[in-house]
Protein backbone atom coordinates (compact mmCIF):
# COMPACT_ATOMS: atom_id res chain seq x y z
CA UNK A 1 0.00 0.00 0.00
CA UNK A 2 1.72 3.07 -0.52
CA UNK A 3 2.23 6.01 1.89
CA UNK A 4 -0.45 8.64 2.18
CA UNK A 5 -0.45 12.04 3.50
CA UNK A 6 -2.45 12.67 6.72
CA UNK A 7 -5.37 15.49 5.82
CA UNK A 8 -6.23 17.71 8.67
CA UNK A 9 -8.94 20.43 7.82
CA UNK A 10 -7.56 23.94 8.50
CA UNK A 11 -9.52 25.67 11.12
CA UNK A 12 -12.54 22.53 10.83
CA UNK A 13 -14.38 21.86 7.33
CA UNK A 14 -13.52 25.70 6.83
CA UNK A 15 -14.99 25.78 3.01
CA UNK A 16 -18.59 24.94 4.31
CA UNK A 17 -18.54 25.66 8.05
CA UNK A 18 -17.58 28.71 10.26
CA UNK A 19 -13.73 28.28 10.78
CA UNK A 20 -12.69 27.30 14.30
CA UNK A 21 -16.45 26.26 15.65
CA UNK A 22 -16.78 22.67 17.05
CA UNK A 23 -19.35 22.60 14.19
CA UNK A 24 -16.66 22.84 11.60
CA UNK A 25 -14.30 19.95 13.90
CA UNK A 26 -16.49 17.68 14.04
CA UNK A 27 -17.67 18.23 9.72
CA UNK A 28 -13.93 17.62 9.47
CA UNK A 29 -13.91 14.15 11.00
CA UNK A 30 -16.62 13.27 9.67
CA UNK A 31 -15.91 13.82 5.91
CA UNK A 32 -12.92 11.27 6.53
CA UNK A 33 -10.34 13.96 7.37
CA UNK A 34 -7.31 12.76 10.01
CA UNK A 35 -8.38 15.67 12.27
CA UNK A 36 -7.80 19.19 12.15
CA UNK A 37 -5.57 22.06 12.17
CA UNK A 38 -6.87 25.30 15.20
CA UNK A 39 -6.16 28.80 16.47
CA UNK A 40 -5.22 29.18 20.36
CA UNK A 41 -4.53 32.34 22.02
CA UNK A 42 -5.45 32.93 26.16
CA UNK A 43 -8.14 34.83 27.40
CA UNK A 44 -7.36 37.40 29.87
CA UNK A 45 -7.96 34.98 32.60
CA UNK A 46 -5.42 32.24 31.34
CA UNK A 47 -8.11 30.07 29.57
CA UNK A 48 -6.88 28.39 26.17
CA UNK A 49 -9.25 29.21 23.55
CA UNK A 50 -9.67 28.20 19.79
CA UNK A 51 -9.36 32.11 17.95
CA UNK A 52 -7.77 32.66 15.05
CA UNK A 53 -8.20 36.88 14.88
CA UNK A 54 -7.61 38.70 18.31
CA UNK A 55 -10.42 40.89 17.71
CA UNK A 56 -13.80 38.65 17.60
CA UNK A 57 -15.88 40.62 15.45
CA UNK A 58 -15.39 38.62 12.41
CA UNK A 59 -16.28 35.46 14.00
CA UNK A 60 -18.10 35.75 16.74
CA UNK A 61 -21.61 37.53 18.05
CA UNK A 62 -19.47 41.02 19.25
CA UNK A 63 -15.98 42.36 19.40
CA UNK A 64 -12.88 43.26 21.68
CA UNK A 65 -9.67 42.08 21.70
CA UNK A 66 -9.97 38.09 23.14
CA UNK A 67 -6.92 38.76 25.57
CA UNK A 68 -8.51 41.27 27.52
CA UNK A 69 -11.46 39.63 27.98
CA UNK A 70 -12.37 36.33 30.54
CA UNK A 71 -13.50 34.01 29.67
CA UNK A 72 -17.36 34.20 31.06
CA UNK A 73 -17.67 37.13 28.94
CA UNK A 74 -17.11 36.08 25.64
CA UNK A 75 -20.13 36.34 22.99
CA UNK A 76 -20.88 32.98 21.15
CA UNK A 77 -20.00 32.59 17.78
CA UNK A 78 -22.26 33.46 14.49
CA UNK A 79 -23.06 29.68 14.35
CA UNK A 80 -24.79 30.02 17.87
CA UNK A 81 -22.12 27.70 19.61
CA UNK A 82 -20.34 29.16 22.36
CA UNK A 83 -16.37 30.11 21.82
CA UNK A 84 -14.84 26.97 21.84
CA UNK A 85 -11.77 26.06 24.15
CA UNK A 86 -8.73 23.87 23.33
CA UNK A 87 -10.51 21.42 26.34
CA UNK A 88 -13.57 20.85 24.07
CA UNK A 89 -11.72 20.12 20.86
CA UNK A 90 -9.25 17.77 22.49
CA UNK A 91 -12.52 15.52 23.40
CA UNK A 92 -12.99 14.63 20.06
CA UNK A 93 -11.65 11.74 18.14
CA UNK A 94 -9.22 12.83 16.15
CA UNK A 95 -6.08 11.12 15.49
CA UNK A 96 -4.28 14.38 14.78
CA UNK A 97 -4.86 18.11 15.88
CA UNK A 98 -2.37 20.72 14.67
CA UNK A 99 -2.41 23.73 17.55
CA UNK A 100 -1.44 27.28 16.22
CA UNK A 101 -0.05 29.04 18.71
CA UNK A 102 -1.19 32.84 17.92
CA UNK A 103 0.83 35.84 19.30
CA UNK A 104 2.73 35.09 22.25
CA UNK A 105 2.71 34.51 25.14
CA UNK A 106 0.55 31.28 25.06
CA UNK A 107 2.55 28.68 24.75
CA UNK A 108 2.36 27.58 28.62
CA UNK A 109 -1.63 27.47 28.90
CA UNK A 110 -1.72 25.37 24.98
CA UNK A 111 0.84 23.03 26.66
CA UNK A 112 -0.79 22.68 30.38
CA UNK A 113 -4.23 22.25 27.94
CA UNK A 114 -2.98 19.50 26.02
CA UNK A 115 -0.71 17.53 29.16
CA UNK A 116 -4.37 17.62 31.34
CA UNK A 117 -6.25 16.05 28.35
CA UNK A 118 -3.48 13.48 28.23
CA UNK A 119 -3.37 14.64 24.51
CA UNK A 120 0.08 14.99 23.37
CA UNK A 121 0.17 12.16 21.69
CA UNK A 122 -2.04 13.37 18.73
CA UNK A 123 -1.10 17.14 19.37
CA UNK A 124 1.43 19.01 16.84
CA UNK A 125 2.10 22.53 17.77
CA UNK A 126 3.38 25.14 15.33
CA UNK A 127 3.49 29.28 15.25
CA UNK A 128 4.83 31.48 12.89
CA UNK A 129 6.46 33.27 16.59
CA UNK A 130 9.49 30.68 16.39
CA UNK A 131 10.68 31.32 20.08
CA UNK A 132 7.38 30.02 21.28
CA UNK A 133 7.83 27.05 19.78
CA UNK A 134 11.35 26.63 21.51
CA UNK A 135 9.86 27.89 24.61
CA UNK A 136 7.42 24.92 24.87
CA UNK A 137 10.00 22.57 23.08
CA UNK A 138 12.18 23.43 25.74
CA UNK A 139 9.83 22.42 28.61
CA UNK A 140 8.87 19.49 27.04
CA UNK A 141 10.91 17.85 24.79
CA UNK A 142 8.30 15.05 23.80
CA UNK A 143 6.11 17.91 22.30
CA UNK A 144 5.66 17.83 18.50
CA UNK A 145 6.52 21.27 17.39
CA UNK A 146 6.73 23.09 14.02
CA UNK A 147 7.88 26.13 12.53
CA UNK A 148 5.36 27.93 10.59
CA UNK A 149 6.57 30.22 7.70
CA UNK A 150 4.52 32.78 5.40
CA UNK A 151 5.50 32.49 1.85
CA UNK A 152 7.85 34.93 1.22
CA UNK A 153 9.72 33.23 4.24
CA UNK A 154 9.62 30.03 3.22
CA UNK A 155 11.02 31.18 -0.48
CA UNK A 156 14.35 32.52 0.56
CA UNK A 157 14.78 29.68 2.77
CA UNK A 158 18.60 27.48 2.23
CA UNK A 159 18.53 23.70 2.31
CA UNK A 160 21.81 25.06 5.28
CA UNK A 161 19.19 27.14 7.31
CA UNK A 162 16.63 24.11 7.11
CA UNK A 163 19.58 21.50 7.53
CA UNK A 164 21.03 23.48 10.70
CA UNK A 165 17.40 23.08 13.11
CA UNK A 166 16.33 20.74 15.31
CA UNK A 167 15.62 17.07 13.30
CA UNK A 168 13.17 16.99 15.71
CA UNK A 169 11.24 20.06 14.71
CA UNK A 170 8.75 19.65 11.90
CA UNK A 171 8.36 21.99 9.07
CA UNK A 172 4.84 23.88 7.75
CA UNK A 173 5.81 26.29 4.78
CA UNK A 174 2.98 26.95 2.61
CA UNK A 175 2.15 24.86 -0.43
CA UNK A 176 3.21 26.96 -3.41
CA UNK A 177 6.88 27.44 -1.67
CA UNK A 178 7.03 23.21 -1.85
CA UNK A 179 5.76 23.39 -5.16
CA UNK A 180 8.56 25.84 -6.61
CA UNK A 181 11.34 24.61 -4.44
CA UNK A 182 10.46 20.34 -4.06
CA UNK A 183 14.32 19.85 -3.87
CA UNK A 184 14.55 22.09 -0.68
CA UNK A 185 12.12 20.14 0.97
CA UNK A 186 12.08 16.73 0.00
CA UNK A 187 15.22 15.65 2.41
CA UNK A 188 12.06 16.54 5.12
CA UNK A 189 9.24 15.15 3.62
CA UNK A 190 8.02 12.70 6.81
CA UNK A 191 8.00 16.12 8.89
CA UNK A 192 6.60 18.18 6.61
CA UNK A 193 3.24 19.51 7.30
CA UNK A 194 1.77 22.03 4.30
CA UNK A 195 -0.93 24.49 4.60
CA UNK A 196 -2.40 27.09 2.62
CA UNK A 197 -4.57 24.81 -0.46
CA UNK A 198 -8.37 25.05 -0.79
CA UNK A 199 -8.40 20.55 -1.41
CA UNK A 200 -5.40 18.00 -0.79
CA UNK A 201 -5.10 17.36 -4.93
CA UNK A 202 -4.03 20.61 -4.89
CA UNK A 203 -0.39 18.44 -3.89
CA UNK A 204 -0.93 15.50 -6.01
CA UNK A 205 1.68 16.79 -8.41
CA UNK A 206 4.59 17.07 -5.70
CA UNK A 207 7.54 14.24 -6.26
CA UNK A 208 7.24 13.38 -2.63
CA UNK A 209 4.53 11.98 -0.23
CA UNK A 210 4.53 15.49 2.54
CA UNK A 211 3.90 13.97 5.86
CA UNK A 212 0.71 16.07 6.33
CA UNK A 213 -1.87 18.11 4.01
CA UNK A 214 -4.30 20.93 5.98
CA UNK A 215 -7.12 22.06 3.93
CA UNK A 216 -9.68 23.63 3.92
CA UNK A 217 -11.96 20.80 2.61
CA UNK A 218 -11.65 17.94 0.48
Amino acid sequence: MSKQSLVLGHRGLSATHLENSMEAFRAALAAGMAGFELDVQPTRDGVCTILHDEDLARTANGSGLLRKMKAAELPALKNGEPLPRLADALELPAKLINVELKGEPGWQQALATVEAAEALDRVLFSSFEHSEVLQLWAACETARCGFLWELDEAMDLTPEELADLPAALWFHPPLKAVKARPELWAPHADRLALWDMKVPAEARDLPFVPAVLIADGI
